[in-house]
């Protein structure tokens, strides 16, 4: 997947991949990338503009890297992917889920065990609906698993709830599988986007199904840049996903929606929005979305480093822009807010860009399903 590292866009793992990726990928990585870099910093559309609502939320501590964002009654909880094979980042500290309180402040760290140089760590979270004596937050760690969190407990102990079925072969390899974001319909099923590409749904016991794969939704890289991003629209009988780098579409982000239903066809596939590849800047790289209540799609994007908005007509209405965003990654809405991670996917180290951010944008999120759950 292609990414803005800094003052270029970097395509890394070429030769890391090496025999998983044919000549032909190789050759299109190198192109894009070199392409990329020498055109240099992206130049931002003519809707955005810097944003003064911005303000720093929270910092996370190390191993930094904050990437899904979760908002409940009283806390908010952060995940890391300190390991990064794109960056590239190699995390021998294992990664964490962080939990604050509304106002910014760090409560706990809970520490989810991972092999010595990950190349790949945490994205989505996702709370139910329990009262507090049983009250989980869900966790996808992008190596195919999602692990849950019993919140009443103080040392938390993860436990792995669901992962890739040992019998269909994709189990243990990202490149295979990779559980990016977490979303519940109202049963208590889990919605997983899977750049690969497909998307996985995950009953109330744990069993992962593939619900859908199309090839419209397959990633520039074969291997990535496919479903990365997914939510329920506000009638909920959509789930929304963003492409962060399309095949079907080079080099563009695209969001498409599925409509929910038991077995969907091609048929329940539809485009919503496509964001241009302009060869003058970076690609524009889709990641974490967020309904507000009256159906605006919000958008973080990489390449320009800024956040779209999509009417419900799935048109562009405006972005949002600050010198403080370094690779935004997921959203949530508190109150009239959107609370924003920013992933830095930046070469080395950079802790001053480990910020949460709260961005006021003047209307409410749609709340997220939040399901009863057997919580056994």
């Amino acid at each position: 997947m292609f990414r803005r590292i800094g003052r270029h866009v970097e395509a890394r793992g070429v030769q890391a991949a090496g025999s998983q990726l044919s000549r032909t990928w190789t050759a299109s990585l190198v192109l894009v990338a070199v392409a990329a870099i020498a055109l240099g910093l992206g130049i931002s559309p003519a809707l955005a503009s810097v944003d003064d609502r911005v303000a720093i939320f929270a910092t996370a501590p190390a191993p930094g890297h904050p990437f899904g964002i979760a908002v409940d009654d009283d806390r908010v909880y952060v995940s890391t992917s300190a390991g990064d094979f794109f960056a590239p980042h190699l995390n021998s500290d294992d990664e964490r889920v962080f939990t604050y309180n509304k106002a910014g402040k760090l409560l706990e760290a809970t520490t989810i065990d991972t092999i010595d140089n990950s190349d790949m760590g945490l994205f989505g979270l996702a709370l139910d609906g329990n009262s507090k004596p049983t009250h989980k937050l869900y966790v996808a760690d992008m190596n195919g698993r999602i692990l849950r969190l019993d919140l009443s407990k103080h040392p938390v102990a993860p436990e792995v709830f669901s992962q890739v079925p040992l019998d269909s072969g994709l189990a243990g390899d990202w490149m295979k599988a990779m559980w990016n974001d977490l979303v519940f319909d109202e049963a208590g099923n889990l919605y997983v986007p899977d750049d690969k590409p497909r998307i996985w749904r995950v009953s109330p016991d744990g069993t992962a199904t593939i619900w859908f794969t199309d090839p419209r939704l397959t990633g520039f890289f074969g291997f990535a840049g496919g479903p990365l991003g997914g939510r329920i629209d506000p009638t909920g009988t959509w789930l929304y996903v963003s492409i962060t780098v399309s095949a079907e579409f080079p080099l563009e982000a695209v969001i498409y929606r599925v409509r929910l239903v038991d077995h969907p066809t091609a048929a329940d596939l539809e485009l919503v929005h496509r964001f241009p590849f302009d060869p003058s800047v970076a690609p524009p790289q889709a990641t974490g979305l967020a309904f507000a209540k009256s159906g605006n799609l919000y958008v973080n994007l990489l390449g320009p480093n800024e956040i779209a908005v999509l009417s419900p007509a799935g048109d562009e209405i405006r972005r949002i822009a600050s010198p403080l965003f370094h690779s935004p990654w997921g959203l949530a809405f508190v109150g009239q807010s959107l609370l924003v991670t920013n992933g830095d996917l930046e070469p080395g180290v950079n802790p001053d860009a480990w910020k949460i951010f709260k961005v006021d944008v003047g209307e409410p999120g749609l709340p997220l399903n939040r399901p009863t759950t057997s919580g056994g």
